[in-house]
């Protein structure tokens, strides 16, 4: 029996952080080779969890994940790394309102 190739996943991760100000919640995107959907889901929950054991966080019960490319395919500048449809009767501002819960930390990495 021959193994799957490894393909490309994106997996969104759900943290609420419990010593800063207010507890804001924090969601990730984070990257990995898998050779299924199920691998990379169990591959981002090891992961989540030695990055909530670096501070004070607590990981939340949701992990989405996305198949991104196939192993051979390059994944680069301009590749889609993730993508939820949202099946909801609002109007786009309502939308938006729904998801813009307030004030934004962001922090880019070196």
């Amino acid at each position: 029996m021959t193994q799957e190739p490894k393909a490309w996943y994106s997996a969104r991760t759900f943290y609420r952080w419990l010593t800063w100000e207010n507890r804001p919640y924090e969601e990730r995107v984070v990257l990995f080779r898998a050779r299924s959907l199920d691998e990379a889901v169990a591959l981002a929950e090891r992961e989540s969890a030695a990055y909530a054991a670096e501070s004070d966080f607590e990981v939340l019960d949701m992990v989405q994940a996305y198949r991104i490319a196939d192993g051979d395919e390059e994944v680069g500048a301009g590749t889609e790394v993730f993508s939820v449809l949202h099946a909801l009767d609002l109007s786009a501002d309502e939308f938006l309102d729904r998801y813009d819960s307030g004030p934004a930390h962001t922090q880019g990495g070196e």
